[in-house]
């Protein structure tokens, strides 16, 4: 015997009341005066035996009342043969979740052959075997989990309807949130069996997160027993899919009558069938950009193998520029196809903040004469701007003499959060009481530990090394490259810098140490140089490297490009700041199927906070304040999803662990649907109605034999 609400149990103290009032009332001796006792004493002893056989009886009786009591709240279930004998002739209603694995490898397959379709009829099949009184909710696992209707419904039509709607979505899949969504819709209902039927291709990505963030505690009611897990796993066939798995794009100088670069990376990910012996394919890309065909390239790769295509597209109109990158269709569908934003502005705003040796560096390299035309709008500025919030999106560069006071190092930071670029140089004005300010230790992961070398003494210096050409900010050609390779640039003075295990460190000097590191918080970017542009500090404004490294710093760094790459994942919200914005205005947004509603929106000091909480369809969404776009957003499938790779079965069931009972199940066999309760028993039956028939009748009793008593102690007085 089990019990279904085992905390009940500790009501089993009140057994004792009856019996505490019982030798209390004992305790109770009235003492009447006679002046003989000779006539009652034998009549006395007579009815002294009766009445404490009574109330023996009467104290049984209680005490039974409420132990029977007790033992129905807990809910007793009686298992093995006797269960199945006594639930034979009784009937449990059930109450269930079926869990149904919507994610988009769930959709691989030609032909409607494909694990969503063989799932949903394995679903239909659940459902109508359910019986009277029974109830059940379906949950959808494409992030974010979705449960259909919100609550369980004994509507058998309704919950059919909901499964012929169902489709297979172009998002990942979140298993561990789905079965926590179901222990919760099903927690707190008593008096039935509980199941919760999972269906699913066991594709890893989406499986990979639940052992850590699913366990028996999560039930919402700790008194509850674990909810059996049913699970039907479901396997593609042989599968075609490749999948585009990133765009790269404005991340060249723009050069006179030369072409835009446009890098997207693919993944051969399954070959076609094996009885065919073919191991390579070619495949078709093309890039479309506001809807035309813009360029197409032919690539061969290995099954498993990566690879990335270059397009060359000229933009020589300012402007704000949507497309994707497509592969020829296959059996995925889903990721075949991969947005992008970009915006071409008349200018971008640079602002450099510093001493005049410094701005005259960065004013000549980012308005230079000849075939270089990278629009960039260069203003300088004091100090004094740092003093309080910056509103004007764009880049900003901070050379090292600038004071770096606490203050402003909290502006700068407000200032990336919000989608601006900051290009910092550490120098003179670096205090060593802001080393480990939040500002480092936020946005770039490190912190400030002493500063090396002496302004001016160019008798020693370091040189940089391990540079990152992979890095748009380095990826140089030429003697360009070189310059930085053969470690032409010297550094007489800098800081040293304790990069944590989350920075990014995309040059380093020779003695290894950082050089240049990548930050980022909120939706903006951040570079960080150990050493200034001074010459006293180092030579390297004065070297060729510096012209690509400025140019490239605020491409990579201005808001419009950050955008651009900086992609969302389908299924999670989007939180954007947008400090250029400064009250809440009359805001829509238009998804990429051209549905239209009112966007959420909280006005803060620094402008507004946009929040997108539907992204579940991949695609460009766009923002609008009346008839002007404020900004675009590309929402891609996660591809990690196209790994058709999973787990095994028993895999699957061992990420429960064993404080939950979960049963594999094997559809080809097409068993009964199981109807709840404990697996591996012959049947179980709850007794906890039959309990409470049974103290019904002894309360009955009670009363009369209470009664009965005080009706004859009245006749006698």
């Amino acid at each position: 015997m089990t019990f279904l609400n085992a905390l009940m149990l500790f009501g089993l103290v009140a057994v004792a009341v009856p019996i505490i009032l019982h030798l209390f009332h004992r305790q109770r001796v009235s003492t009447v005066d006679f002046s003989s006792v000779i006539f009652i004493r034998d009549h006395h002893m007579q009815r002294s035996r009766a009445l404490r056989l009574r109330e023996l009886l009467l104290l049984l009786l209680r005490t039974l009342i409420v132990l029977l009591l007790v033992l129905a709240f807990a809910r007793p279930v009686i298992e093995g043969l006797a269960g199945a004998l006594l639930g034979s002739s009784v009937e449990q209603r059930s109450v269930f979740a079926i869990i149904l694995d919507n994610s988009y490898s769930m959709g691989a397959g030609r032909y409607g052959d494909t694990p969503f379709n063989a799932a949903r009829t394995e679903a239909e099949r659940i459902v109508d075997a359910m019986q009277q009184g029974d109830e059940g909710l379906i949950i959808l696992t494409a992030a974010p989990p979705e449960a259909l209707p919100p609550v369980p419904t004994d509507r058998t039509a309704a919950l059919a309807a909901r499964l012929s709607e169902a489709e297979v979505s172009e998002n990942s899949g979140d298993i561990a949130g789905a079965v926590r969504l179901a222990r919760r819709k099903l927690s707190g209902i008593v008096s039935a069996n509980k199941s919760i039927f999972l269906l699913s291709d066991l594709q890893r990505s989406d499986w990979e997160n639940l052992a850590e963030s699913v366990s028996v505690s999560e039930s919402a009611e700790p008194s509850e027993s674990p909810v059996p897990i049913y699970l039907y796993p479901f396997e593609a066939g042989s599968v075609d899919n490749a999948s585009i798995d990133d765009v790269i794009v404005s991340e060249g100088l723009l050069i006179r009558n030369q072409p835009e670069r446009f890098v997207a990376t693919f993944t051969f990910r399954n070959g076609v069938a094996a009885s065919t012996n073919q191991t390579r394919r070619i495949r078709e890309i093309r890039l479309v950009m506001n809807g035309m065909n813009r360029d197409s390239r032919q690539v061969t790769a290995e099954t498993g193998a990566a690879g990335s295509v270059q397009f060359n597209v000229v933009i020589d109109t300012p402007g704000r520029y949507t497309g994707y990158v497509e592969l020829d269709e296959d059996d995925v569908a889903a990721d075949n196809r991969r947005y992008f934003t970009l915006e071409v502005p008349d200018a971008f705003g640079v602002t450099a903040v510093g001493q005049s040796e410094s701005t005259y560096f960065i004013e000549q390299v980012l308005r230079p004469s000849g075939g270089l035309v990278t629009p960039v709008d260069v203003r300088t500025a004091s100090a004094d701007v740092l003093n309080s919030d910056l509103y004007d999106r764009g880049v900003l560069i901070v050379d090292g003499g600038v004071e770096l006071t606490p203050a402003r190092l909290s502006s700068l930071e407000r200032y990336v959060s919000s989608g601006g670029g900051v290009l910092i140089f550490l120098g003179e004005g670096l205090d060593p009481a802001a080393y480990g300010n939040d500002f480092f230790t936020g946005v770039f992961g490190c912190s400030i530990t002493a500063r090396r070398g002496t302004p001016g003494s160019k008798t020693s210096f370091h040189r940089m090394d391990q540079v990152d050409f992979e890095h748009p900010v380095f990826r140089f050609d030429g003697r360009h490259a070189e310059s930085l390779t053969t470690g032409e640039a010297r550094f007489y003075a800098s800081y040293t810098v304790d990069a944590g295990l989350e920075a990014r460190v995309i040059a380093r000097f020779m003695d290894g140490t950082p050089a240049v590191l990548e930050g980022r918080s909120g939706s903006g970017r951040a570079l960080l140089v150990a050493s200034d542009l001074n010459t006293g500090w180092s030579d390297l404004a004065l070297r060729s490297a510096f012209v690509p490294f400025m140019h490239r710093s605020v491409r990579y760094l201005h808001p419009s490009v950050t955008v651009a790459e900086g992609g969302h994942l389908a299924g999670k919200p989007i939180v954007r700041p947008m400090t250029d914005l400064r009250a809440a205005p009359d805001l829509f947004l238009e998804y990429p199927s051209g549905r239209t509603e009112t966007v959420n929106a909280r006005a803060g000091r620094h402008g507004i906070t946009v929040e997108v909480p539907d992204t579940r369809q991949p695609g460009v969404y766009t923002l609008w304040d009346g008839d002007a776009v404020v900004q675009v957003f590309a929402v891609n499938p996660d591809t990690r999803e196209s790994d058709l790779v999973r787990f095994t079965p028993a895999e699957a069931a061992g990420m429960f662990g064993t404080g939950t009972n979960v049963v594999l199940m094997d559809p080809a066999d097409a068993p009964d649907v199981p109807r709840g309760g404990t697996f591996g028993a012959a049947g179980r039956y709850e007794i906890w109605k039959s309990l409470i028939v049974f103290a019904m009748a002894l309360i009955l009793a009670e009363y009369w034999l209470s009664g009965s008593r005080s009706g004859r102690s009245g006749r006698a007085r």
